[in-house]
């Protein structure tokens, strides 16, 4: 029943050596879109680094073509890190056959595995074998029955789940010393948002995965003639009503012109929408892009049709404003597919269809609203938060930090650590931008939503609070400052809240938030503690000047206060501090409460970088820090302290 598909990922399956020597084998590789090769990593000369492994030679049917490295995951002992995409030259693989990968979540039963093979003192030569996945090994190893042998050079060759037509794994080595062999799960292609690329290499821009699985959907639509995979999957799973294969495609094709997922998160809650029920989500199951989430769709109680054209609705609907031209055609699609349906399950689909889109344009006002205005919509529901946890490193430089990641998903009593430093030095200040920068990538993808970025807040010693993160570049992107709420917190204030901070912070939530300019160290610290409920600090001076006033605030209990990056003065105020105090005074009385402080400042921020620093009533926001410090979700107290040994 799998002889067609068979040729097909044959076809599929090329050979990868030297440029210079194109009968040397070093390994196995598959096209998944035009152009594009994907392998194992390991079969790659990789000891020196990714630039050294020079130009490469890929050869199958019909091609025959020079290549070189372009993507890979960083290479390392797990299944997952041994993946690399190989970009063939001048288009060479255009009209060549591409495998179809699985979107399925489930692990693939019965499998054939392909690849190329040496024979003793012979010329390579294809190579297949029949086998069961009989197991897993770590997130995404499929460990293999001891069917076959898998010859050396058929690493990297793709695994083909014969039951469903799909291609589901890369054959990745016999397992040395036991039965059997190792196989990567097909979903470690995920893995490519963060894909390493070669020194020179954007062409997939700044989510490889995306850009490569969309172009992958795009071309097995495009491929309705001939030799068609789509057609051969078809014949496998048999006729008769249901989600068959070429649905699957047409719908995968109309996904991929649509803009990203806002985060994983979205999408996950958008799937349990769908399904009735929360699925235990692991995470190398963890959906990350449109097509991804289709695949839940499959072996469902109410049948894969139905529940496939109810995640289309609602992928459109989540959709709507920002590709509306995109979600009209995928709408149509989906239109004319729910009139193939008998008449109760399409009443069924649009009843459901309703209950979903009810909440969305409020939703949808509630975006463009906040953007202008600088309100939260709800500031009782601060909804997801990241926080770094900066941790000085008292054995070295005064500079030079340990880093935890902390997430509080879903409130106050669901904190989770993300990542941390693995290094025993630290990291310097000015290396923090980019140490953090992947691991906060990650962070906000499993949070980010729709109608809301989760928050990033760094705590750290009050003699640091000079760091401006909300200045933080992120390659060609703007400030980290405007895409999101960026806030500092007392790095002191670890565990359970001390009662002058629990009630200042009351006080701050319900009374009117009143500017309490601290000029002058020499009196801040009775001014602090004589202040009335709502007061916030604002001090003129920036923290290498006004380190001791920011302690007094923060030993007075003071959870909210405002402070200038610039604008050093070693004497008296003068004018400008007038200005800021009074500009301070306005934001202050303005926000209603301060729950709504941090969205109204990161507003204020992205209308600065919009003009350019010219435009008088926003610019100085730019060089303005915000202490937000709440008590009701503090820093926990973790056992594993973050220092050098």
């Amino acid at each position: 029943m799998t002889g067609h598909l068979e040729q097909l990922a044959m076809r599929a399956t090329v050979r990868i050596g030297p440029a210079t020597a194109p009968g040397t084998l070093w390994g196995s590789g598959f096209l998944v879109a035009p152009g594009w090769v994907l392998t194992c990593a390991h079969i790659l000369p990789l000891a020196e680094g990714a630039e050294s492994v020079g130009a490469l030679r890929v050869q199958g049917h019909g091609l025959d073509t020079g290549a070189r490295l372009a993507y890979w995951l960083g290479g390392g002992t797990d299944p997952e890190q041994d993946l690399a995409l190989v970009r063939l030259a001048d288009d060479a693989a255009h009209g060549h056959v591409c495998v179809r990968l699985t979107d399925r979540y489930d692990p693939p039963h019965q499998v054939t595995a392909f690849g190329w093979r040496t024979p003793t003192g012979g010329a390579p030569q294809r190579w297949n074998g029949h086998s069961e996945c009989n197991g897993r090994d770590g997130s995404y190893g499929l460990t293999l029955a001891p069917h076959m042998e898998i010859p050396h050079g058929a690493s990297g060759g793709p695994l083909l789940d014969r039951d469903h037509g799909v291609v589901a794994g890369v054959v990745k080595a016999r397992r040395a010393g036991k039965d059997g062999g190792l196989a990567v799960a097909s979903t470690a292609l995920r893995g490519f948002r963060d894909a390493r690329p070669v020194v020179g290499e954007d062409s997939l821009g700044p989510d490889p995965y995306a850009a490569l699985i969309r172009e992958h959907d795009r071309w097995h639509q495009r491929r309705t003639g001939g030799p068609s995979w789509v057609r051969f999957q078809g014949e496998l799973t048999g006729g008769g009503r249901g989600w068959a294969p070429r649905d699957s495609a047409e719908a995968s094709a109309l996904l991929a012109a649509l803009p990203r997922p806002v985060s994983s998160a979205e999408l996950q809650r958008m799937i349990s929408q769908v399904l009735g029920y929360e699925p235990l989500w692991e995470d190398e199951l963890a959906p990350v892009d449109w097509r991804d989430g289709q695949g839940w769709a499959h072996d469902q109680p109410d049948g894969a049709e139905i529940v496939a054209l109810h995640y289309l609705l609602a992928v459109a609907q989540a959709c709507r404003r920002r590709a509306p031209d995109a979600v009209a055609e995928l709408e149509r699609w989906v239109k004319a597919r729910i009139e193939e349906l008998p008449d109760f399950l399409a009443a069924l689909l649009r009843e459901r269809a309703v209950s979903d889109s009810r909440p969305t344009p409020d939703a949808d006002r509630l975006v463009d609203d906040a953007a202008v205005s600088g309100e939260v919509t709800d500031p009782g529901d601060e909804g997801p938060v990241v926080a770094v946890e900066l941790e000085p490193n008292p054995y070295g430089p005064g500079d030079r930090f340990h880093w935890r990641v902390w997430s509080w998903p879903d409130g106050a009593d669901t904190p989770r650590v993300l990542d941390e430093d693995a290094g025993d030095e630290g990291s310097a200040l000015a290396e923090l931008p980019q140490v953090l920068d992947q691991p906060l990538r990650r962070a906000f993808r499993g949070l980010d939503a729709e109608e809301r970025r989760a928050r990033l807040e760094l705590a750290l010693p009050v003699e640091h609070f000079g760091l401006d993160a909300h200045r933080w570049p992120r390659s060609t992107e703007p400030p980290l400052g405007t895409q999101r709420q960026v806030v500092l917190r007392s790095l002191k204030r670890r565990g359970e809240p001390a009662a002058a901070w629990r009630e200042r912070w009351d006080g701050v939530a319900a009374n009117e938030l009143k500017a309490l300019p601290v000029h002058s160290p020499e009196y801040a610290k009775e001014a602090l503690e004589e202040a009335a409920p709502g007061a916030v600090p604002v001090l003129c001076r920036p923290p290498q000047q006004s380190a001791a006033s920011l302690a007094d605030a923060i030993g007075a209990g003071y959870g909210v206060a405002l402070w200038n990056l610039r604008g050093e003065h070693a004497r008296a105020c003068g004018t400008d501090c007038g200005e800021l105090y009074g500009r301070a005074a306005l934001l202050l009385g303005a926000a209603d409460g301060a729950a709504a402080l941090p969205e109204r400042l990161r507003a204020l921020r992205e209308r600065a970088d919009e003009e350019g620093g010219d435009g008088a009533d926003t610019a100085w926001a730019a060089q303005l820090a915000l202490l937000y410090d709440d008590p009701r979700r503090p820093i926990p107290v973790c056992d594993d302290l973050l220092e050098s040994p």
